[in-house]
C-alpha cells in the first residue's frame, strides 16, 4: 500500500509543477511578442491572454481535483486503515475550489473584455 501512496502524491506534485511551469513560458512568450504592438492594443491583449490562461488553470484544476477524488475512491492508497477519512478529500476539494475561482475570474476577465458577458 504505502508504494502507491507514493507513487501517486510523486505523480500529482510533478505533473502539477510541470504544468505550472509550462502554462509561465508559453504566457512569458506570448507576452513577449506583444512588446511591438501599441500600449492600449498591448493592454487590451495581455488582460485577455491573462483571462485564457486562467480560464485554462482553472478548468485544469477542477478537472484534477475531480480526478484525484475518483482515483482516492476507486483505488485503495492508504498505508492503513486506520489513516482514512475525510481529511485526505481536503487537499483535491481545495484544489477543486481553486479552479473554480479561477475559472470565474478568467470567465469575467476574458468575457468582459470580448463583450460577451
Amino acid at each position: 500500500m504505502a508504494p502507491n501512496y507514493y507513487y501517486m502524491w510523486e505523480f500529482v506534485t510533478s505533473l502539477t509543477i510541470i504544468i505550472l511551469i509550462a502554462a509561465y513560458i508559453i504566457h512569458d512568450r506570448i507576452k513577449l511578442r506583444y512588446e511591438n504592438l501599441d500600449e492600449k492594443e498591448k493592454i487590451r491583449r495581455t488582460i485577455r491572454l491573462g483571462g485564457v490562461f486562467q480560464l485554462i488553470l482553472g478548468i485544469l484544476a477542477m478537472a484534477g481535483g475531480t480526478c484525484w477524488i475518483i482515483y482516492m475512491k476507486t483505488v485503495k492508497i492508504y498505508i492503513s486503515p486506520e489513516l482514512e477519512g475525510f481529511h485526505n478529500f481536503i487537499p483535491p476539494i481545495i484544489m477543486g475550489i481553486i479552479g473554480i475561482i479561477l475559472f470565474i475570474v478568467g470567465l469575467k476577465k476574458y468575457g468582459m473584455k470580448n463583450g460577451s458577458i
